[in-house]
């Protein structure tokens, strides 16, 4: 009986698979390496943000958040409420606005 040929298309094929995957397996560890690397480095940034969001909420602040509060009174000779806009406290500076949209109004009118 006659033995069976050798295929040597068989080889190479093998060979070729084994390449191409080792080629993508490579090029997906650089993917993955780059991207971790990038992420990283993004977490280490939002640590330093959140840090300094910290650091700055802790320096004096009420929890409150928003813009500092200012030091002046209302203009509003006998008021000793604190200022909001204008040189009035909120109540005055509402006065006043409610007075100028009467105001604009009746000129309107």
């Amino acid at each position: 009986m006659a033995r069976p040929r050798k295929s040597r298309l068989v080889p190479s094929l093998t060979t070729f698979a084994e390449e191409l995957v080792r080629a993508i397996t490579e090029h997906v560890d650089r993917g993955l390496a780059e991207t971790e690397g990038r992420l990283a480095r993004e977490v280490a940034q939002l640590r330093r943000e959140v840090a300094r969001l910290r650091a700055r909420g802790q320096a004096g602040a009420t929890g409150a958040g928003g813009r500092p509060k200012s030091a002046r009174l209302c203009s509003v000779r006998g008021c000793a409420q604190p200022h909001v806009a204008r040189g009035l406290c909120k109540n005055h500076y509402q006065q006043l606005r409610y007075a100028e949209r009467k105001e604009s109004a009746e000129r309107s009118s």
